[in-house]
């Protein structure tokens, strides 16, 4: 018989007081209280989303792909057949039109030098998400070297990449730009919100504020997405202006590494998949991680620059801060996560909340303890993306 999400929750509460350096939150039982290196404690709430499991409706557009002109079709298909932010009315009214020359640039490039086996190799890894993140994912994978380079190396370690998020960039809050997306998302792409009070909206001190949106697929995968804005009364922020230059792209892709033997999963630490990327030329930025005692890790790449901006694009958003001339150009990043798995008696109780059954030889079968998002983690990342030299 299936336990309740509530009880599912204090059981994984009392796991990890087992394992690891917490001590349970006052006045809960589904949650951890977690010390940071400053002495400030973080609060981790362990109960999982609620959801129903939706088909991977990516699956038969990408099955067939052999090069790169089958891929772009395959996008080309999805693009058409579901519904994205393009086609929302009032969604691109501050989108400039090298947005879209961008996403064209990058189907021209890949025709010339993406290889048969790295387009299937792209192909093999939406294959598996639904048509959303799918579409997303082959804009981030198409211009970020780190992201394609990361496959690559996964496969000749015997490792499986697993998708985590996308951090969406949208407007400003003066449209409701972000509600428009997460509305979309709701509606027409079967995303929620979590059911757990504070992961449902986060606002952040530096002038930027997102939505957290999940959804489980059938095959067992766990998909989440981070939908950022700048605040309205912050005409400096980034966001708005990348969403301006980019459209809806992603602002990253986040993807972790996940070794298995024996039935058991392992969560490749930052530092193996970081040096790993090191040996071919793909430098990493300020890594995370302290914030939730490994739990949750994260680092990006340094970022992939963008100098085709149109220079009187360019201008007008230097005319805001002449420092955004230098940010604007961060187009794409890997954001590389490391969240440590459950042990196989809970991740099988994991999947049976959605009514699924867990394989443990299954590598899309990922259960992470923490399966959200720390806001200060979150705040960090985006920090520690506008810097334009890497800290390796």
């Amino acid at each position: 018989m299936s336990i309740s999400h509530d009880l599912f929750a204090k059981q994984l509460t009392e796991y990890l007081l087992t394992v690891e350096d917490v001590a349970l939150a006052e006045y809960s039982e589904q949650k951890v209280t977690i010390a940071k290196p400053n002495s400030e404690m973080a609060q981790l709430d362990l109960t999982p989303f609620t959801a129903q499991p939706a088909e991977p409706d990516a699956w038969n557009y990408f099955i067939s792909v052999g090069n790169a002109t089958d891929l772009e079709q395959a996008y080309k298909e999805v693009k058409k057949h579901f519904m994205f932010e393009e086609r929302l009315p009032g969604a691109m009214a501050e989108v400039s039109r090298y947005a879209q020359e961008f996403l064209n640039e990058l189907f021209v490039k890949a025709r010339q030098s993406i290889s048969d086996s790295q387009a299937r190799c792209i192909a093999d890894f939406v294959k598996n998400l639904d048509a959303y993140t799918a579409v997303k994912c082959i804009e981030s994978l198409l211009y970020s070297k780190a992201d394609l380079k990361l496959l690559e190396i996964a496969a000749e370690q015997g490792w499986y990449v697993h998708f985590d998020h996308l951090a969406i960039r949208c407007g400003t809050q003066t449209r409701n730009d972000a509600e428009r997306v997460v509305q979309l998302l709701k509606t027409e792409h079967g995303y929620v919100a979590s059911q757990v009070s504070g992961e449902e909206f986060y606002q952040f001190p530096d002038g930027w504020n997102a939505y957290p949106l999940y959804k489980i697929l059938s095959n067992g995968y766990i998909l989440r997405l981070f939908i950022d804005q700048s605040d309205g009364s912050n005409d400096q922020q980034i966001i708005q202006h990348w969403n301006r230059v980019y459209g809806y792209t992603a602002h990253h892709l986040g993807i972790s590494a996940i070794s298995q033997k024996d039935g058991i999963k392992r969560a490749i630490p930052l530092s193996e998949i970081i040096e790993a990327l090191a040996r071919h030329g793909v430098q990493a930025m300020e890594p995370t991680g302290m914030y939730t005692r490994g739990l949750l890790q994260q680092v990006f790449t340094k970022p992939e620059k963008n100098r085709a901006i149109p220079e009187n694009l360019k201008a007008q958003i230097a005319g805001v801060d002449s420092g955004l001339a230098v940010t604007i150009e961060n187009a794409k990043l890997l954001e590389i996560v490391s969240r440590k798995e459950m042990p196989t008696v809970m991740a099988k109780k994991l999947f049976e909340l959605y009514g699924l059954q867990f394989d443990p030889d299954n590598p899309l079968h990922s259960a992470p303890i923490y399966q959200y998002f720390l806001p200060a983690q979150a705040a960090h990342v985006i920090r520690t993306s506008t810097q334009t030299e890497s800290k390796a």
